[in-house]
């Protein structure tokens, strides 16, 4: 039995991976440069996705996509508006936009400032064609309770 049979896997509507800005291509990191950007939204980002009733920072690093809760554990910065850095051990992480904090893009925890704050990750899927699914444990309680939307 593999890690993700204990997943339920959600596909995520509308988002391909080929939608989601690269940030391994060096060819698109050299296209931004954030002082001389005028507007946020030409800026490259990760995307917000809706699925299971949480709100999901997507991020795509060559052919690998991660996801991770959209608040910051920190103050509730959007997560999905940070950018993606490679850290002198080769490791991933998201840099908050509003404090600068950073997060692991592998376990979700904080990497700068060394804290005991944890964003939560969730496993991806890619298939062949591209199509992305997320991993949960369980469906969220707000379809049990009448609260959620279908």
């Amino acid at each position: 039995m593999s890690l993700s049979d204990d997943y339920l896997f959600f596909k995520v509507e509308n988002v391909h991976i080929s939608d989601l800005y690269d940030w391994s291509d060096p060819r698109q990191k050299g296209k931004y440069s954030r002082p001389m950007l005028k507007r946020r939204e030409s800026a490259p980002s990760g995307s917000l996705v809706h699925i299971n009733e949480e709100k999901i920072a997507l991020f795509r690093y060559g052919e690998t996509v991660y996801a991770m809760q959209e608040k910051c554990p920190h103050l509730g910065g959007p997560l999905h508006l940070g950018d993606i850095e490679e850290l002198p051990d080769k490791s991933l992480c998201v840099r908050c936009p509003w404090h600068s904090w950073r997060f692991s893009l592998d376990t979700g925890h904080a990497v700068l400032p060394k804290k005991d704050k944890v964003a939560i990750t969730y496993p991806v899927k890619v298939d062949a064609e591209g199509n992305i699914s997320l991993g949960f444990l369980e469906f969220s309680s707000d379809y049990f309770s009448g609260s959620g939307e279908f």
